[in-house]
């Protein structure tokens, strides 16, 4: 199936000025879905094979939504041994408030509003770059700026993790949806948004156009992928 992408027809969550209880539930939705469905291991899984044994580290998380992958990365590089700062990016000044609101004081999270395309950091000014379930959101020439940015900002590794568009999916989507997460917010956004996925072979392509090296790429379960780049070193 072809992918439905339209600058027109933008996901809810990404135009400002949403009720913020709509955009909280929304975004507590997409948390929910990514403890349940994977999301949260895939995210960890990448961050072992880009961080390495580093014990101190930098992450910049690109379209970090609710800020749930940094606060769940920051516990488990804890387990780990690492120290871990991440910097969460999204474009959104609402949604960065609301991530700030649910982040306990103590965690190392700092808040940037800023376009994933025109990262405000110099090259290589972080360790890691990660980007989860939010490549979609961007048409093919966008999406490319996005990878080239991670792959500038980033001096050790990136990844981006995202959907797998399939007939499939969609309808499992589609299914879910109208069983479970049935507000309107979160049933318009994630049903436009598997339509809008990249299979793994436009995945795969983009990252290479974006000059990623040591291109590598892991399928999960629940119709999600990743890409990743081995370090600069």
């Amino acid at each position: 199936m072809r992918r439905e992408f339209s600058e027109d027809k933008p996901e809810i969550m990404d135009l400002p000025g949403q009720d913020e209880n709509e955009l909280r539930l929304d975004l507590e939705n997409l948390g929910w879905l990514n403890r349940t469905f994977g999301g949260c291991s895939a995210v960890q899984k990448m961050f072992r094979y880009i961080a390495g044994s580093a014990r101190r580290l930098t992450l910049i998380d690109l379209c970090s939504g609710y800020g749930d992958q940094g606060r769940n990365l920051i516990a488990h590089a804890r387990r780990r041994n690492c120290d871990l700062a991440v910097v969460a990016v999204d474009r959104q000044f609402d949604t960065l408030r609301l991530s700030r609101e649910a982040t306990p004081a103590h965690q190392r999270i700092f808040f940037v509003q800023a376009d994933a395309r025109h990262l405000p950091f110099r090259e290589a000014g972080a360790d890691l770059a990660l980007c989860s379930l939010a490549l979609h959101h961007f048409g093919d020439q966008d999406a490319v700026t996005v990878l080239r940015e991670m792959k500038r900002v980033s001096r050790q590794g990136a990844a981006c993790i995202d959907l797998v568009r399939g007939r499939i999916a969609v309808f499992c989507i589609w299914l879910l949806t109208a069983v479970v997460l049935r507000n309107d917010m979160t049933r318009y956004d994630a049903r436009l948004s598997i339509r809008r996925a990249f299979t793994h072979a436009e995945l795969l392509a983009l990252a290479a156009r974006a000059g990623w090296r040591n291109l590598k790429q892991t399928k999960f379960f629940w119709f999600q992928q990743a890409v990743r780049t081995e370090s600069r070193a």
